[in-house]
């Protein structure tokens, strides 16, 4: 019998994330999943309520914070500092490090409970409707725990590319009240085929959804991709890719706008949306509340952070005519605008300035995510994007040489085709204004420095930029997270190189210390 300890999981394992399925039906807690799974509509009610641990705005938080996005804002109390998630803190009792892998594991916890009611109940009917609300039940059940390995994966495994070498755990089984049983770490191999066959399983049940927040096929290979991204599993890579780009693109400036807007139609039929997690205002919460502290804007009583100068250097370089020019230059690249409020004020010669001159003369405000009328610090985030599946298909690109090729619409032959395309998109100009292009793409390594400055401007505060500096910092020869003198000087928290352990996560404490046969990454 497997064997596991998982700490984290035991203080809130019980279906706490389903409660919509059983507190409709009765105002007293139920945790026997005989009970509160007593069908497949009750089974349907509670992977709805699994949505909730797509905790996707923890991530962009701390990698907003520990990454090279932001700078210390004008009225910062100690947000950032005090905590050690700007100056680089990493230990295996940092927040993100224990609450990602618990809300991941807990996540799979649920999952697995809830697979094995289903089983029991194809087991107890013959009903044509039953078994297919069961057979999408269950699909959709497959892809959550595919994703949550995904991203265990992602962050705590050492190394990608060693078949052989640690992973994670393989959660494929029922917890257990058991605390003497415990778990190894698997190899990468056995996680990656693990969570290869649970999205084939998934996709030979089938899914119906209605619109782009709820998970499909594309999220599937979505998965896919990303994985086989970290893995160099490029002919599986383009595999996914070629089934994803026949339902997607990276869609226009305005779509791009849309999907950072309040406006619900601006989001439901953009075609670079895989899958997009629609935030309600009861719901609490908002990404927006890593940096501002009531409402998003220059009136907000606190700026806890704004944009990083060397983040906002790299977005200003989008349009050359107005490069170093005031915040009301004309742009026809609209990440420029997406990420970066037009309310800010801006120093061209910020350079130039004391600390404090700097710190109320150059006010960059992050815009991305501007909030709802009722909830001001809330908005819908986005678990996977086309336009992300494209940049990785770069990747294959740089791997096998394609470096350079024509600047033609539809043509992802190259990295630079591919980038081509992606700022053509991002154009707002209604006249024939020239693609602004970057130059050098003349080695694999400048390639893969072109792609890691794309990521960086296409997904500023969308939780992407650790992992990508992981997965190609090396590649592109980058220095690392490297903020702008002006953003570091009173931490001293100006690099973190390519080769730091920090790149990788530490495994929690707490698991370490309930799981004697949990191994360390190295350097912790």
């Amino acid at each position: 019998m497997k064997k596991i300890v998982l700490s984290i999981i035991l203080a809130s394992s019980l279906l706490t994330a389903c409660s919509d399925a059983y507190e409709a039906s009765q105002p007293t807690y139920r945790s026997d999943e005989n009970i509160v799974f007593a069908d497949a509509s009750q089974i349907k009610r509670g992977v709805i309520g699994l949505y909730s641990n797509f905790n996707i705005e923890s991530e962009i938080n701390f990698v907003s914070y520990f990454t090279d996005e932001l700078g210390v804002g004008v009225t910062n109390g100690g947000q950032g500092v005090n905590d050690g998630s700007y100056t680089f803190n990493m230990t295996p009792a940092v927040g993100f490090v224990t609450s990602n892998w618990g809300t991941n594991m807990n996540l799979i916890n649920r999952v697995n409970r809830m697979l094995s009611r289903v089983e029991t109940l194809y087991k107890e009917t013959s009903d044509a409707n039953e078994i297919s609300s069961l057979n999408v039940s269950k699909a959709n059940l497959l892809a959550f725990r595919a994703y949550a390995h995904y991203r265990l994966f992602a962050y705590y495994t050492p190394d990608y590319k060693n078949g052989n070498g640690p992973s994670i755990i393989k959660f494929d089984f029922l917890q257990t009240d058991d605390y003497n049983r415990h778990e190894k770490r698997a190899t990468v191999s056995e996680i990656v085929k693990f969570i290869e066959n649970d999205i084939k399983e998934a996709r030979e049940l089938g899914f119906d959804p209605t619109d782009n927040s709820e998970i499909s096929e594309s999220f599937l290979d979505a998965i896919l991709v990303k994985l086989y991204s970290m893995t160099e599993n490029y002919s599986g890579l383009e595999e996914a890719f070629d089934r994803l780009k026949t339902k997607h693109n990276v869609g226009s400036a305005k779509e791009n706008v849309g999907m950072f807007s309040d406006i619900e139609s601006a989001k439901l039929g953009n075609p670079d949306i895989i899958l997009r997690l629609e935030r309600r205002v009861n719901q609490g919460g908002g990404v927006a509340g890593a940096w501002y502290s009531e409402r998003v804007g220059i009136n907000s009583r606190m700026i806890f952070m704004e944009v990083g100068r060397s983040l906002y250097n790299e977005l200003d370089k989008l349009d050359p005519a107005s490069t170093n020019k005031d915040i009301s230059a004309a742009r026809t690249d609209c990440r420029f605008g997406n990420s970066v409020l037009l309310t800010s004020i801006v120093a061209t010669n910020y350079s130039t300035l004391s600390q404090d001159e700097y710190k109320t003369k150059d006010i960059l405000l992050v815009g991305k995510y501007q909030g709802r009328t009722q909830a001001p610090l809330q908005n819908d985030v986005y678990a996977f994007r086309f336009t992300d599946m494209l940049l990785s298909l770069a990747e294959k690109r740089a791997n096998e040489g394609k470096l350079t090729g024509a600047h033609v619409i539809g043509d992802f032959s190259s990295v630079e085709s591919i980038i081509f395309n992606i700022r053509a998109a991002r154009n707002t100009s209604t006249v024939n204004v020239p693609v602004a292009m970057p130059n050098n793409f003349s080695s694999p390594s400048q390639a893969y420095a072109r792609i890691l400055e794309e990521r960086r401007v296409e997904f500023a505060f969308e939780g992407h930029r650790y992992l990508d500096m992981r997965r190609l910092g090396v590649k592109a020869g980058a220095q690392g997270f490297v903020r702008d003198p002006m953003d570091c000087a009173s931490t001293s928290a100006c690099r973190l190189e390519t080769n730091s352990h920090k790149m990788i996560f530490p495994i929690p404490s707490t698991e370490i210390i309930s799981n004697p046969n949990m191994v360390q990454n190295s350097g912790y």
